[in-house]
């Protein structure tokens, strides 16, 4: 589209705002949303924790399996088309986790909110940030990281509100109205696809650089996913997916076994998200700055670090410590896998190449629960299990040393594209 509109003012940092917005709306479709509401699925709904954790499972990998066709959609119709649509959809999801009465009734909404909350919804925003900056990426990813988490860290005080004050069943019901009228009607109003749609550049770059674009290599999905660079960023995202769900589904039981009340552990999250936030900040900011193989290999030390010291995870600083370096963890993978992706491989198809690694990274949560109960029950000691998990983000630090940005390898007759599609 001709720039038309190219005198207005920059679009890019509302709709960050936005994209943020819908992101910290995604909690009830994250395990630690869930994870409030777990007590009562069990006493209410007749289950044990085992079979519990089971219907997430298959609830998750059934969902993430969706991932790959959600981001070719995204770069298909766009990002705002399909926020709504996955908004919309996603919040009678949610409200649908009210009505379930039976193990199957349930295993189809953990499918619906564990789909549309923690995949297509963070998937299409983080799209969307992704589209409207470039050079600034970094800076926007640290700002969407640390006021989603801020955000997020409020999520299961106000869940247990509703709870206490509703039960669980109207809880559901009223977070899933929560998000149609906050996320839906925003998008509708103030969602653009990409900045070319206004006659924009990314960043706010004047429209009279546009043929002196940075020149920038799209890679197809197909490309992508045969780049060292893809399955180093994706398997190291995998093992965090996977250990930190698993930490934080059966973090009660953990805390307990370290000495703390109901109310300690609770309060732990605090410390958590503390370390999400910072970490979200500083590992996207320097996303533009320090090679991503340092950046890796840190955020993986932090989740080894975070499983040794688990052996000290007492009441107090200790148990702070160990949630701390979990939040280090999360919050720098997430801020690295939302910025490097499109870093390495453009913007064209960024919601299919995104969607791929989603599938895993979304598969790996579900795995995650079922990793941690079953390694109780070998080891019996969580102190034990612990140092057995510490070796597998270990492993993913010998795996980050072999990370090399992808170089695309072109005819001749085929140049660089220009960054404005």
């Amino acid at each position: 589209m001709p720039p038309t509109h190219g005198s207005e003012r920059f679009r890019g940092w509302s709709l960050l705002g936005l994209s943020t917005l819908a992101i910290s709306f995604t909690l009830p479709g994250q395990t630690i949303g869930v994870s409030s509401f777990a007590e009562h699925f069990t006493n209410d709904l007749n289950l044990s924790a085992t079979t519990l954790s089971t219907a997430y499972l298959i609830g998750t990998i059934v969902g993430s399996l969706t991932m790959p066709a959600f981001g070719r959609w995204i770069d298909r119709a766009g990002v705002r088309k399909t926020m709504i649509a996955i908004a919309t959809a996603f919040s009678f999801a949610v409200a649908y986790m009210g009505t379930v009465h039976h193990l199957w009734t349930l295993v189809f909404g953990f499918v619906g909110i564990r789909m549309l909350g923690q995949g297509a919804l963070s998937l299409v925003s983080q799209t969307s940030i992704a589209l409207w900056f470039d050079q600034k990426r970094g800076l926007a990813f640290a700002i969407s990281m640390t006021v989603s988490a801020g955000l997020m860290s409020l999520g299961p005080l106000a869940l247990t509100s509703l709870i206490a004050a509703f039960g669980w069943r109207w809880a559901w019901c009223i977070a899933g109205g929560c998000i149609f009228v906050a996320v839906v009607p925003t998008a509708w109003r103030w969602m653009e696809d990409r900045p070319e749609s206004l006659g924009q550049l990314p960043d706010g770059l004047p429209s009279a650089l546009i043929g002196s674009a940075k020149k920038v290599d799209h890679y197809t999905v197909k490309e992508a996913v045969v780049t060292r660079a893809f399955w180093i960023m994706t398997a190291v995202t995998v093992v965090s997916s996977a250990l930190l769900t698993g930490v934080t589904f059966h973090h009660f039981a953990l805390m307990k076994a370290a000495g703390l009340t109901t109310a300690e552990a609770a309060a732990v999250f605090i410390a958590q998200m503390v370390g999400t936030v910072v970490a979200g900040f500083v590992w996207a900011g320097l996303s533009d700055r320090i090679s991503p193989m340092v950046l890796l290999i840190s955020s993986q030390a932090s989740l080894v670090c975070a499983h040794l010291a688990y052996a000290e995870a007492g009441p107090g600083i200790g148990a702070a410590v160990y949630a701390l370096l979990l939040g280090v963890n999360g919050g720098s993978i997430r801020a690295l896998a939302s910025t490097l992706y499109p870093k390495w491989f453009g913007t064209r198809h960024i919601g299919a190449i995104r969607g791929v690694a989603t599938a895993f990274g979304v598969g790996a949560s579900a795995i995650g629960p079922l990793i941690v109960a079953g390694g109780f029950q070998i080891t019996g000691n969580y102190v034990h299990l612990n140092y057995a998990l510490a070796i597998i983000p270990a492993a993913a630090m010998l795996a980050a040393l072999f990370l090399r940005p992808p170089q695309k390898v072109r005819s001749k007759t085929s140049p660089p594209e220009t960054n404005v599609g």
